[in-house]
């Protein structure tokens, strides 16, 4: 147990983050999953907590109820996202304005900063948050979602250099296309377009999300930081 990696993930319940959990808890870590909803998964190495993720007093208490029990958090996959069903005129919606952003980019910084100042105490750390294909396309159609994953693409670049000297990296990934309901509400259109981009054109493998993610929280990774990594295509 103490050789074991100390792992925190957000948005653990579906999608590609449920696939991470399942992948990693086999890996030499102790995983801390995250939530609005429940999981229906069990292992000695996982533990799920349930709460809103918006909410930076829930995710401080978080952080923090871990830090005590073991003393340190070693890695951090920052994979929260919201991907909104459709894309109407954002002058004319400027209440999903405000919940695509505070979901996509409020959240995730507020997690990266909790666990940024415990990893500087431990002057170690690997932060790897999920951005998108969407990011880098800017295809019609996605512009709340683009934007919103270039925000935090801008944020852990800059916040990587104040990380740095205490031996902290954050790296972003930036898959192309991955099977998830999530993926698929970004519609017919929005993803034929996409496709034609895109110089692998096909889904990805999990295998080939987490081998990149294997890589960046080694030790031997520590000169990598601020890195945006396309999977499946070339920006």
């Amino acid at each position: 147990m103490k050789n074991k990696k100390i792992l925190l993930i957000s948005g653990t319940s579906k999608g590609l983050g449920k696939d991470l959990l399942k992948y990693f808890v086999k890996k030499n870590f102790i995983i801390f999953g995250c939530s609005r909803n429940d999981l229906k998964f069990t292992s000695k190495f996982y533990d799920h907590s349930v709460f809103d993720i918006n909410s930076e007093t829930e995710i401080r208490k978080w952080v923090e109820k871990i830090y005590k029990k073991h003393k340190r958090i070693d890695c951090l996959i920052n994979n929260v996202a919201l991907i909104p069903t459709s894309y109407p005129s954002i002058l004319n919606n400027k209440e999903l304005v405000l919940k695509v952003f505070k979901t996509n980019v409020v959240s995730q910084i507020n997690l990266i900063n909790e666990v940024a100042k415990k990893m500087v105490k431990k002057k170690f750390g690997r932060i790897v948050s999920f951005s998108s294909m969407a990011a880098g396309l800017l295809e019609e159609g996605t512009s709340l979602y683009s934007a919103s994953k270039s925000s935090i693409d801008t944020y852990s670049k800059i916040v990587s250099k104040e990380l740095a000297k205490a031996n902290v990296t954050c790296n972003i990934i930036a898959p192309s296309m991955y099977n998830t309901n999530s993926f698929r509400k970004l519609g017919e259109k929005v993803i034929y377009n996409s496709k034609k981009k895109l110089q692998i054109q096909r889904e990805l493998k999990l295998e080939e999300i987490t081998n990149v993610i294997e890589f960046l929280f080694k030790k031997e990774s520590g000169v990598i930081t601020g890195q945006t990594i396309y999977l499946g295509l070339t920006i």
